[in-house]
């Protein structure tokens, strides 16, 4: 194995209607009809008209719909909880479908994908007390990994810097230290939120006991509007970080390999997998050789390294001889975790605002129990390789599951259902803002062709925060049998959908549903 040394830190109540909401452009027009004096009078943050979005680019970087995503007629960002209570106010007098967002990064555009926007990104404050973290839905997680390291601590975050809180807390969120500490949604303690009616409601082990339930695992843009988030976070520490790449030739043995030592690793051993053909460049994608990468975290002393890393020595066997490793000081540790260091522990590329103009990218996922045979290998390997345009970017990411993500939150503690996978399987593609329908359709029939190689090996179920726009039963696919009870809650706390989207849960329809609820 080879050893990196001399690493240094760079600086871093109506009645029920259809969930489908009007995708933007195919509105009515009432929302940049209406008249906003009243409410702008009383408005402490700001409101954009849909030109003045284009002007500031503050579109998104990558639309995963497969076509053009309009901007909304109208933006409400808000700057305070009370601006979140005026807007439902007045989004409820005048009955406007709109779409709830915090960072714009949802996989189906669900938070951007409508005529009228109430934005969240503003809501960015950080407090930092005796009983841990509290934080606004529109902080993001590299400006969430700077003020904890600063204080000496980490969350369990996904290693996207440009992701925010709400979006990632309130659908699960992994990150590489998840198989030691959990989802992201299992260390919320506590919870603001605002009801479709207006009511501010506390939310925690003791106070509305269904909320606290159904928002950790379930909570994006579905039950009522979050406005803060208390957190408990862990000590911040050095680490071990560990690379190899090789060609695709070897892509089946590693698989194997991957697929036995992983999901059953000591939980402080985050390693994953990715087949992966092109690179991004700015907007578009170089073209490149496909290439097998093995990545992750080691959490653990320097001393106990070697033991936990024997098991992936003697599998990868002469494959080994170009693994490389860094040990990390706990502040370049955090900026790995949160991803503004990449693979290689280089400062990693990302796309900032402003957006003059979008790219594209379809994902899929899916959670296993069991290993793919040969064949399925073969096969998914096959099916990467076959066909990429040299300005598509595809990768396969093989994620190990297992440790605490089975062991925190169970079935009575949250909303989150896909604890028993051993692994989750990735599948994505990536298009620069030129590519046209036909490249556009290409690249969605890859992703899934990718994941229908696999799928009968799978548990049927699919990650909330990789959300799918044309996935068929997409209720049972994110929540499982969580789904009937995430009904009843729905019907006790929006009864009349004023929060909705296409992919929302749908109210229980009567008393012999929401009697599902538990008190």
């Amino acid at each position: 194995m080879l050893l990196r040394q001399g690493w240094k830190a760079r600086p871093l109540a109506r009645r029920w209607r259809a969930p489908m909401a009007p995708a933007a452009g195919q509105e009515d027009g009432r929302a940049a009809a209406l008249d906003w004096g009243p409410l702008r009078q009383r408005w402490q943050g700001r409101i954009f008209t849909a030109q003045e979005m284009a002007e500031a680019g503050l579109g998104k970087a990558l639309a995963a719909g497969g076509r053009p995503l309009p901007l909304p007629a109208v933006c409400l960002r808000a700057r305070s909880e009370c601006d979140v209570r005026r807007a439902l106010e007045f989004l409820q007098r005048y009955d406007l479908p709109f779409a709830l967002r915090s960072g714009g990064h949802c996989l189906a555009d669900l938070s951007s994908h409508a005529e009228l926007v109430l934005d969240l990104s503003e809501l960015r404050r950080l407090a930092w007390d005796a009983r841990g973290l509290q934080a606004g839905p529109g902080v993001s997680t590299a400006e969430l990994s700077g003020f904890l390291t600063s204080r000496g601590q980490l969350l369990p975050s996904g290693n996207c810097p440009a992701v925010s809180l709400g979006g990632q807390a309130l659908s699960g969120g992994f990150g590489l230290m998840g198989r030691r500490d959990g989802l992201v949604c299992d260390q919320v303690q506590a919870l603001r939120m605002v009801t479709a009616g207006g009511e501010l409601l506390e939310v925690n082990a003791e106070q509305n006991r269904d909320l606290f339930w159904a928002l950790r695992g379930a909570g994006a843009g579905q039950f009522g509007v979050v406005t803060e988030l208390h957190l408990r976070t862990q000590t911040a520490q050095a680490m071990n970080v560990v690379h190899g790449c090789w060609p695709l030739a070897e892509a089946a043995a590693l698989i194997a390999l991957w697929q036995e030592l992983a999901p059953g690793a000591d939980p402080r051993v985050n390693l994953q997998l990715a087949i992966l053909a092109g690179r991004p460049v700015g907007h578009g994608v170089a073209s490149g050789q496909p290439q097998v990468e093995l990545f992750g975290a080691v959490l653990a002393e320097a001393a106990e390294v070697p033991a936990l890393l024997a098991p992936w020595q003697r599998a990868l066997g002469r494959l080994a001889e170009t693994l490389c490793e860094w040990r990390l000081p706990a502040a370049a540790a955090a900026s790995y975790l949160c991803g503004r260091l990449d693979r290689r522990c280089e400062p990693a590329w990302q796309a900032d605002p402003p957006f003059p103009a979008h790219g594209y990218q379809f994902t899929r996922s899916g959670f296993f129990e069991q290993a793919l045979s040969r064949a399925a290998m073969a096969g998914l390997i096959e099916q990467f390789a076959t066909g990429r345009p040299a300005a598509q970017q595809r990768e396969l990411s093989f994620i190990p599951w297992a440790g605490a993500y089975a062991q925190l939150g169970g079935a009575s503690g949250s909303a989150f259902v896909h604890r028993q996978a051993h692994f989750m399987v990735r599948h994505t593609t990536v298009l620069g803002p030129a590519a046209q329908t036909v490249e556009r359709e290409r690249a969605r029939a890859w992703a899934n062709e990718s994941r229908a190689c696999i799928a009968p090996f799978g548990n049927g179920h699919v990650y909330q925060g990789f959300a799918e726009t044309d996935l068929e039963d997409w209720g049972q696919a994110y929540y499982g049998a969580a789904l009937p009870r995430l009904r009843a809650i729905k019907a006790r706390h929006d009864p009349g959908l004023l929060i909705r989207h296409a992919q929302s849960i749908e109210p229980a329809a009567g008393p012999n549903e929401t009697a599902a609820l538990p008190s």
